[in-house]
């Protein structure tokens, strides 16, 4: 607040402003409001107001209190970084980087700035305007451990993955415990392939924000592997539905070593669950169990290199047999639920497969079925009422093309054909290169460069079809 501020204002100001950050947003607001009719022209009171707004996700309002401050001090950085905040959260990204550039043109010093200016350019896919924004950021905060993760993070999507485990190493030796900075050095390893090195820090994503796993409220030990004869194995679902796929090919290695494995996943992979080696009950109710595990932990348990993951198919061989490629599926699209979503492709840009001749198209998209309309597409939604059913539709085709999903897993798990667009930032599973995984025997990768449209990966993919 300008130092000449009448006591009555102030007092409201610095009232307002202690119940936002205790988060007593109606506290604040009777007091902030307070202050705007004492004084409503003061550009700290109008910032203070848009932030509360902000706060509330009234992101309009925030904006107007935003850009009146702004008509005031159209150079005021703090104002700037507000706006831009305010552009991200209403979707509009290129008028927050604009907002945020400006502010460090005026601020050159202004580490947050930085970030969040890297960060906006790393969900538009800018990757080398990302880097050099957290660069500026890393030095002018070498002690803070977020400034090198996040730099780290955009050097490792852009495939500088030395950079990558520099930044992250000096992150780790900043901050040791954090969960996001171990499960990025899980990610550098893994990604690389060194598996036994990267599992123990897999389970660090227990404590990352928002991740959650299945509370059965019960003393029961976790197991580590021992041997549990004549007593019972809980293995329970804890992320997506390909993540549950892909890892109930262990459920064999259990039964060796435990009495029963029951298995506790979402109603949709129950039926085909049931038939995987070494399942010995699916359960809808945890019930009694001796030990529990989620699954995610099993290859960690197991101590699995990329050599050595139990071979597909393991939910039984349903099809891929080398028939000519006469009828295809194609899932091009995610579940949606993940903030920076590069797996899904927009489907008029695999438009160049339509070309391929003799060809009957079939989607096995369950949701954005309107993306259907006047493509080739034979709509199978109506068919795909679990993932039982989704592997039977599967075994009736010649070859399955898909994005990073379910789909994906679901094709190599059965044995199905199939061809996998990943995007120029793939997930830690499948590798930063080659065109086959140890997963998945009969899936076939395809990678999208950096810069590349699906148009032309689409175009390359064709040609390969014919």
């Amino acid at each position: 607040m300008e130092g000449g501020e009448q006591p009555d204002i102030l007092r409201h100001f610095q009232a307002g402003q202690e119940a936002r950050l205790a988060g007593d947003l109606d506290k604040a607001a009777t007091h902030l409001f307070q202050a705007f009719e004492l004084n409503p022209a003061s550009i700290h009171i109008l910032l203070e107001i848009g932030l509360l707004q902000s706060q509330r996700g009234e992101w309009e309002h925030a904006r107007h209190c935003f850009d009146q401050a702004l008509q005031v001090q159209p150079d005021n950085p703090q104002a700037l970084d507000a706006m831009a905040h305010a552009c991200q959260a209403q979707g509009q990204l290129s008028e927050a980087i604009k907002y945020w550039s400006r502010a460090v043109d005026l601020q050159p010093d202004y580490a947050v700035a930085w970030q969040n200016l890297g960060l906006a350019h790393e969900h538009l896919d800018q990757l080398p305007e990302a880097i050099a924004a957290h660069q500026q950021a890393a030095t002018l905060r070498p002690d803070d451990a977020k400034s090198h993760r996040l730099l780290g993070m955009a050097q490792l999507d852009y495939g500088l993955l030395s950079a990558a485990r520099k930044c992250n190493e000096r992150a780790l030796e900043l901050a040791p415990d954090d969960p996001e900075a171990n499960w990025q050095r899980f990610f550098l390893r893994a990604l690389e392939g060194d598996f036994p090195g990267a599992w123990p820090d897999y389970e660090c994503r227990f404590n990352l924000p928002g991740r959650t796993t299945p509370d059965f409220s019960s003393d029961a030990q976790r197991w580590q592997g021992e041997e549990l004869p004549g007593q019972t194995l809980l293995l329970h679902a804890e992320q997506g539905f390909g993540d549950t796929l892909q890892m109930i090919r262990y459920a064999s290695r259990c039964a060796e070593r435990v009495g029963r494995v029951h298995v506790w996943a979402p109603e949709a992979l129950r039926r085909l669950l049931a038939n995987a080696t070494g399942v010995s009950a699916m359960v809808d109710q945890p019930g009694a169990f001796d030990a529990h595990l989620p699954m995610m932990s099993l290859p960690g348990v197991f101590g699995d290199s990329l050599e050595s993951p139990p071979t597909a198919p393991y939910l039984g061989k349903w099809s891929g047999a080398d028939t000519p490629l006469r009828n295809i599926g194609l899932a091009w699209a995610g579940s949606g639920n993940q903030p920076l979503d590069r797996r899904s492709v927009p489907l008029a840009e695999l438009s160049p497969l339509w070309n391929v001749p003799d060809v009957t198209w079939h989607s096995l998209q369950v949701d954005r079925r309107e993306a259907i309309a006047g493509t080739p597409l034979r709509d199978r939604a109506d068919e795909l009422t679990d993932f039982a059913a989704s592997a039977e539709v599967m075994a009736e085709l010649d070859a399955v093309i898909c994005v990073d999903s379910a789909v994906a897993h679901l094709a190599g798990a059965i044995g199905v054909r199939a061809w996998v667009l990943l995007s120029f930032a793939p997930d830690w599973r499948w590798g930063r290169e080659g065109e086959r995984t140890p997963w998945y025997p009969s899936l076939k990768l395809v990678r999208q460069e950096y810069g590349e449209s699906w148009t032309t990966v689409a175009q390359r993919l064709a040609a390969q079809l014919q």
